[in-house]
């Protein structure tokens, strides 16, 4: 009895440990993690995550995707790295098994960089010191040594490039932007506290992922207008007023980006995106209707639209717009003896979303569960100009019900079709719509994009897709001259590019999100699932 006993208590302490191991590990991870993000600057829109090992540079290894977003010399920098820190084998020892992070950055007028950020190696620092690792890499390419504040900064020599890095609290940071680089110290030196993590999601990380991306969408916009020839471009996009950070893991497939995971908005901010938090997520719709010239698309889906009404007064309140919008509702309920709050819910579907086709015009489109009874009440409020089509007597009207995706559309046009109404600021933007419609030219019906969409999900609350060929006067229009010359040169292929999307289900304080980009199918064939290889997918059920 003694004896079962001690193995008893034996085995109970040994659990103890082993729970104990298994936490420290996992704290220590979150730990590093958090540490490496309290070092970059807060004007950071996306961070590259990936862990250095042989398993990556196999799986990647012809992966041109990367190269034709980031183009030509951006990647022929990165390789030079990879030559100083990851092929050497003495220096190599130094980042074995670490977590890389490439942040990106807007810097001067039409251009970016990246930051590189790499912690040395535990096993390398407990048998070395950093010292060893700067005076191997002197021992081979001739460190340059200056200063920049309290920090000494190293300089390699690389093909007519600089690259320069300083290491502060064992982790490397470099770039070959010397301004970035000494933003970066800036940055660290001015907080005697330390940071908080700029991409917060307040959930833990994916570290079994072999690579992951982290958007700060607030930063979005700004890094994108910095290459447009417009001081405050306009942008309708859904994810302009974004305030939200993502953290996304990524599933590889030889010819796309795949990437899912979580995003957390900030709902201490007053924002559009953050009335879908109390929706659940429901099968888009509008897309069975998309004219095959549509570049791009902000769609959304709501399960409950009284409740989405509710929390869009509260939105208006809060910007203090509520009660002028409200006082013109019923100006007009009195002006045409109807009650438009009340008929209104009656007919109402489930999504609605904004559509820029390649011309450059915007349509609106909102579904409705009966179309006959939507005629009648249009009909009430609108003056017919031909046909189907009418003309709204009044403004704002689809702003009061809808937000801020429809606040462009003042007093549009609209026609009635296969149970949405369609709305346009341009009555011959509509009418083309519609003829496309009926002669049943549709993005639906284009083998590329339904190859596209199958590796999509069928549900959520707020899509986002960019169409690349149909997007080329638009994005003309809105990049620089040295920007779209850049864009266009073969430094970049971005015309391998088929499309982009971003999709986001609510799940109560967070977003489980979906990204994906593609290249251009030669060949279109049905793809099943099992071609792509998942790296520790990303799931709904195994998120805690």
């Amino acid at each position: 009895m003694r004896k079962i006993l001690i193995l008893i208590f034996v085995l109970l302490i040994a659990v103890a440990g082993v729970t104990w191991l298994y936490f420290k590990n996992i704290s220590g991870v979150n730990n590093s993690s958090a540490k490496i993000f309290s070092l970059i600057p807060n004007n950071a829109a996306l961070v590259f995550e990936y862990k250095n090992e042989a398993s990556f540079y196999k799986i990647f290894k012809n992966f041109t995707l990367f190269k034709d977003v980031i183009g030509d010399t951006c990647f022929k920098q990165l390789s030079q790295l990879e030559t100083v820190f990851i092929i050497n084998p003495q220096i190599s020892k130094g980042l074995n098994k670490s977590e890389l992070y490439f942040s990106l950055h807007a810097t001067t007028s039409n251009n970016a960089n990246f930051l590189m950020l790499a912690p040395l190696n535990q096993t390398f620092l407990n048998e070395n010191s950093t010292n060893y690792f700067t005076d191997l890499l002197h021992k081979n390419y001739g460190l340059k040594i200056g200063k920049y504040g309290k920090q000494n900064v190293f300089s390699i020599g690389l093909n007519n490039k600089v690259f320069n890095f300083y290491i502060y609290q064992n982790i490397l940071v470099g770039s070959f932007d010397n301004s970035l680089l000494n933003n970066s110290i800036i940055y660290i030196e001015n907080n005697n506290k330390p940071q908080s993590v700029l991409f917060e999601t307040k959930t833990q990380r994916n570290k079994n992922a072999i690579a992951n991306l982290y958007i700060n969408f607030a930063q979005l916009p700004a890094f994108f207008n910095n290459f447009s020839k417009y001081k405050n471009p306009e942008n309708t996009a859904c994810l302009k007023n974004f305030k939200a950070y993502a953290t996304l893991n990524i599933n590889y497939q030889s010819n796309a980006f795949m990437f899912s995971g979580v995003t957390i908005a900030d709902t201490t901010k007053k924002q559009y995106a953050n009335l879908f938090l109390n929706q659940e997520p429901g099968r888009l719709n509008l897309t069975s209707i998309l004219p095959v010239d549509a570049a791009s698309y902000c769609a959304y889906f709501v399960s409950n639209s009284k409740k989405f009404h509710n929390n869009l007064q509260q939105y208006f309140k809060q910007q203090n717009i509520y009660q002028q919008l409200k006082n013109q509702i019923n100006v007009i309920s009195e002006k045409h003896a109807i009650n438009i709050e009340k008929e209104f819910f009656k007919i109402l579907g489930n999504d609605f979303g904004l559509v820029q086709l390649a011309s450059g015009d915007k349509v609106g489109l909102i579904s409705s569960n009966n179309s006959q009874r939507l005629s009648f009440l249009l009909s009430t409020i609108s003056t017919q100009s031909q046909a189907n089509f009418g003309r709204f007597d009044d403004a704002n009207l689809l702003y009061y019900f809808f937000g801020d995706p429809f606040k462009i559309f003042k007093r549009p046009y609209y026609v009635v079709i296969n149970n949405y109404i369609a709305v346009s600021n341009s009555r011959v933007a509509l009418q083309n719509f519609v003829k496309q419609y009926n002669q049943q030219k549709l993005l639906n019906f284009s083998a590329k994009y339904v190859s596209f969409q199958q590796y999509l999900s069928n549900k959520g609350n707020i899509f986002y897709f960019y169409h690349n060929g149909n997007s080329k006067g638009i994005l003309k229009s809105f990049l620089s001259n040295n920007a779209h010359q850049a864009f266009k040169s073969k430094a970049f292929n971005y015309q391998n590019i088929y499309g982009f999307s971003i999709q986001f289900s609510a799940d109560k304080n967070r977003f489980f999100t979906n990204l994906y980009m593609n290249m251009v199918e030669t060949k279109i064939k049905n793809v099943s699932l099992s071609d792509s290889l998942y790296l520790d997918s990303l799931n709904q059920q195994n998120i805690n």
